[in-house]
């Protein structure tokens, strides 16, 4: 049994995809960059990985210009729609059957660690969390360096009792580069390899006691 678990945020534990989608289309708009070639199954792709990283996939944005547009997403999601999410249904019960089984519980998440914050207070889950780790400004902490910030807050020292819980590559490859083990949520916004992960959780109402008899 693992006793720690890690949750990333966006797919994970919140559908943050109303609030960042919005945000995205409306600095787009700002910039004059046509996106209506995005497919939904496109736009998916922008839940979870770095801002940065899905502008210049997508855009072609590098530089300057990438910093500039990223500064007005994030200053457009921080003010206007951060709030625009939904927990999962049955996330909540599970994070509280897995703290009264013992489990100690933490958020590592690409999401900056100011909007983390905010989010989780405001949906009343932080309360759930003994660390609650996410992203810098400067982008330079990579997922595995979040995952290890975390794990340093919560004072664990055995990282095989450690599960990373997410829902995209971004996940599964910061996992494995801090050297844990690594669980799917299918409920999100991506998919990963079956090599790289050591169970599928396929509905948050069955993840507490799939993690506590595994």
């Amino acid at each position: 049994m693992y006793d720690v678990i890690l949750f990333d945020v966006d797919g994970t534990l919140l559908d943050t995809s109303r609030g960042i989608l919005m945000s995205l289309e409306q600095t787009l708009e700002r910039y004059g960059i046509d996106y209506g070639f995005l497919t939904e199954e496109d736009r998916r792709t922008f839940i979870g990985p770095p801002m940065e990283l899905s502008l210049e996939r997508w855009f072609g944005l590098k530089g300057e210009m990438n910093a500039e547009v990223c500064s007005s997403y994030r200053k457009i999601y921080r003010e206007d729609n951060l709030m625009c999410a939904d927990p999962y249904e049955g996330i909540e019960k599970a994070l509280s059957d897995l703290k009264d089984a013992g489990v100690a519980l933490g958020v590592a998440s690409y999401k900056k660690q100011d909007y983390l914050l905010k989010i989780l207070e405001g949906f009343g889950l932080d309360r759930y969390f003994s660390a609650i780790c996410g992203s810098d400004y400067s982008g330079k902490l990579t997922k595995s360096d979040i995952i290890n910030n975390c794990i340093e807050s919560m004072g664990v020292k055995d990282k095989s009792r450690v599960l990373m819980l997410g829902d995209t590559v971004y996940d599964s490859d910061g996992a494995r580069n801090a050297g844990v083990d690594f669980a799917l949520a299918c409920w999100g916004f991506g998919d990963v390899p079956e090599e790289d992960l050591v169970m599928r959780a396929t509905d948050p109402e069955d993840l507490a006691e799939k993690i506590i008899n595994c």
